[in-house]
């Protein structure tokens, strides 16, 4: 992360102090969500270096399971409120974020920066296939509950119980597809020779990288010199050459995640009756930006390195987790805090996500990025975001 999300280390602390003085409802959610944004980069930033410790394939392994974690706590203690429709609509926000707002934003940057950039059209190909069959997992109960009385001759449309039971028996589905994504991909269980390297090395990995060749060039730089540069050393030393600080880091970090997201989700259902916000807008924009943030962060940075190819693993293997892994995880986990999740999304929805996940496709087949599709992208992102926000409460 950058010094600029550093700071923002500060909204944590002062979210605690305005939840104290009952501040309005506005002002503890912009708190809130500027406080999670570094904490879930800090997440990224602790698995990464967990990661370097362990090897290639239980390193790849935190990666892959971490890389949402935000989005499942904060999605976790919203279905805890009973805030079901929330978590579904983030859901399919992040997924349609990573594709439209991310990967737009990163061509954007960097196509003005290089004019063209070229990446790997095989690669993200695999992705993209991969993308397009864990959303059309994710909306088979949605598209039986709206149109499944066109089915069959005599057939009625799946509602209540039978719906939830479709949306667990999917959700199991999901995580042992999403079991041979990780055994696939990470492991290299019977990939193809050389195949299996290149997916090992992930884009956070190679992200990573980069930031820890920034922090030796630092220490160097900070040898000779004492007071809180030596406490820098110091600390930079331990995190690069412990395992014991990274692990302490990601314990303490992920509670206080969900400390703060129960303060976020809290002020949801008053922004909704105080400021008019309506609640598909906050959990289909809002909340999967504030999620992802570091990592989108991570995606623009990549391309304007001229690494595009980082960029488009980054958006769509977040989208693919965020379908195999976040949303089975969230369902499954819906009996046990006593408010059941299905996966029936709205039209709008289904339709969006998927088009997303053929605009990858489309996008991949080339192997090279303009400034003009980031653009056009982009433009897609804000018109859906300006509709919803148009819906009546």
């Amino acid at each position: 992360m950058t010094r600029w999300i550093y700071s923002l280390l500060l909204a944590v602390p002062a979210t605690f102090l305005v939840e104290a003085l009952h501040a309005p409802p506005l002002v503890i959610f912009i708190v809130a969500a500027l406080g999670l944004i570094p904490l879930a980069g800090l997440i990224g930033l602790a698995t990464e270096v967990l990661a370097e410790r362990l090897g290639h394939g239980i390193g790849g392994l935190l990666n892959a399971t971490f890389g949402n974690a935000a989005e499942i706590i904060i999605g976790l203690v919203a279905l805890s409120a009973g805030l079901p429709e929330v978590v579904r609509a983030s859901l399919a926000g992040s997924i349609i974020g990573n594709v439209l707002l991310v990967l737009g934003c990163s061509m954007l940057s960097g196509g003005w920066r290089y004019r063209q950039q070229a990446f790997a059209p095989s690669l993200a190909g695999q992705y993209a296939v991969m993308l397009i069959l864990s959303v059309i997992g994710m909306a088979i109960p949605s598209l039986l509950a709206t149109v499944g009385e066109g089915a069959r001759p005599g057939s009625t449309v799946v509602r209540g119980s039978e719906l939830h039971q479709l949306s667990l028996a999917v959700a199991i589905i999901l995580l042992l597809c999403y079991i041979a994504y990780i055994a696939y991909s990470v492991f290299g269980v019977r990939a193809a020779s050389g195949h299996a390297e290149a997916l090992r090395a992930s884009s956070r990995e190679e992200v990573a990288d980069e930031k820890r060749q920034v922090v030796r060039e630092k220490i160097e730089r900070l040898q000779a010199r004492r007071g809180l540069a030596g406490l820098y050393i110091a600390f930079a030393v331990q995190w690069q050459t412990t395992f014991w600080l990274p692990v302490a880091a990601l314990a303490a970090t992920t509670v206080v995640v969900a400390i703060v997201s129960e303060m976020l989700v809290g002020t949801i259902e008053p922004l909704t009756h105080q400021v008019g916000l309506n609640t598909f807008f906050v959990g289909l924009i809002l909340l999967p930006i504030v999620g992802n943030a570091a990592e989108h962060f991570s995606a623009i940075t990549a391309a304007m390195r001229n690494h595009m190819e980082i960029s488009m693993a980054i958006t769509a293997g977040s989208s693919i987790q965020i379908a195999l892994l976040a949303a089975p995880v969230l369902v499954l986990a819906g009996p046990l805090v006593g408010v059941p999740l299905d996966l029936n999304f709205s039209l709008l929805e289904v339709a969006t996500f998927a088009l997303a996940a053929l605009l990858y496709a489309l996008i991949s087949l080339d192997g090279q990025s303009t400034w003009l599709e980031g653009l056009l992208l982009v433009a897609f992102y804000v018109i859906l975001a300006v509709s919803i926000f148009f819906i009546p409460v």
